[in-house]
């Protein structure tokens, strides 16, 4: 992918989640990946509170209101590259004392040090995930955590299916798997990764499909062609025969900077 490529995903990325004005009436699996890494989180500060914290890809601010709920005397920032994200989170949480941020989480533009940056399904949204991981984790204080939930490999299969089974181009990523992602952490610490299956009922190919589109998760990966009507119609309707949810292969990461400090 050409850097002008990249500017330009960035863009659409970021300008389909600013139109995304039914985000949280949508954002069931969003809501359920923030309880499952926020009781991870809960584990692994259990004997050393974070003092700073940074969230990345924040959306409407669901983890958001959690971090600060749970670690209330922490320094907050956090940032969404989606401009109206960035203002629904803060208008949502606006008596509390968290800072906001428009950033490009693959690019940051703060300093550290953070004890412990977080975030929930954004990291799928990378270009370069392994780069973006180095710069995110140079952040961390020594012996700080960054901890993630992103997709992998197996997410959203059954639409992927109907597609294939009627010809039609399908435009969901190819999710990582395990391996790769696991040779994703950079070589300044230690990571892990834990899998977690996610099943969301859904009525209907077609309340599916604009499930997405409301979370502004809608956005096709970057070699896929547009499906003629004809050709998603027939996926739609295989779709409504075979199934009635989508599963959502979830990995959440955890990354352990090395050096001195206490253990976070």
């Amino acid at each position: 992918m050409t850097q002008a490529d990249d500017t330009l995903r960035r863009t659409s990325i970021a300008a389909r989640f600013d139109a995304a004005v039914g985000y949280d009436a949508a954002a069931h699996i969003q809501r359920r990946c923030v309880t499952a890494l926020m009781e991870r989180i809960q584990t692994a500060t259990a004997e050393q509170t974070p003092a700073s914290i940074l969230e990345f890809g924040c959306g409407t601010g669901f983890l958001t209101a959690q971090l600060t709920g749970h670690f209330p005397q922490a320094g907050l920032l956090a940032s969404d590259l989606a401009p109206a994200m960035v203002a629904r989170a803060r208008q949502h949480l606006s008596d509390t004392n968290i800072h906001f941020h428009v950033m490009d989480a693959e690019h940051p533009d703060i300093s550290g040090p953070f004890d412990l940056i977080a975030s929930s399904l954004c990291l799928q949204w990378f270009s370069n995930r392994t780069e973006g991981l180095r710069r995110l984790c140079h952040l961390l204080a020594p012996q700080g955590r960054l901890m993630v939930a992103t997709l992998l490999q197996g997410s959203l299969d059954e639409w992927k299916q109907a597609c294939l089974a009627e010809g039609a181009p399908c435009g969901v990523p190819d999710y990582p798997s395990v391996p790769t992602v696991e040779a994703d952490w950079p070589s300044s610490g230690t990571g892990s990764w834990e899998v977690l299956t996610l099943h969301d009922p859904v009525g209907s190919a077609r309340e599916f499909l604009r499930g997405l589109r409301q979370i502004g998760a809608s956005l096709p990966r970057q070699d896929s062609t547009p499906a003629s009507s004809a050709a998603l119609r027939r996926a739609m309707r295989h779709f409504d025969r075979a199934q009635s949810s989508v599963a959502y292969q979830i990995g959440i990461g955890t990354f352990v900077k090395s050096g001195e400090g206490p253990q976070l």
